[in-house]
């Protein structure tokens, strides 16, 4: 049963990183897979009734299969690599602040004052 958990929590993370990248590149090979299939069907078009501007045609085809290769190129080198978090810098804190943290023992809160003063009476 933790197993499942693990497994299901780990694809989450792992989906919650990659999803943007995946959604764009899905949607960038729906419309070179779309853009091949109407340079098909005007290909068919064009070679019976235009045959100058099939060259016009190839060319806007493979114009527009690079830029969009190139743009998804450019996003996802683009995006920042994740940092660990652990690597932020801290903040010096307030001098009031610094000497409460500077204490010696440890910090109590009220419930355990409370708690010290009447369970040692």
């Amino acid at each position: 049963m933790l197993g499942f958990i693990f497994k299901g929590a780990t694809y989450y993370i792992i989906w919650q990183k990659i999803q943007k990248r995946f959604v764009m590149v899905l949607v960038s090979l729906v419309l070179i897979f779309a853009i091949i299939a109407i340079y098909n069907d005007l290909f068919q078009v064009f070679k019976v009734s235009y045959k100058e501007s099939l060259m016009g045609l190839l060319f806007l085809k493979w114009f527009l299969i690079v830029s969009i290769i190139g743009f998804n190129s450019y996003k996802l080198l683009k995006e920042p690599v994740e940092t660990k978090h652990d690597e932020v810098p801290i903040k010096p804190y307030p001098k009031k602040s610094q000497e409460v943290l500077d204490k010696e023992g440890e910090l109590n809160s009220i419930s355990d004052v409370i708690l010290k003063k009447y369970l040692h009476a």
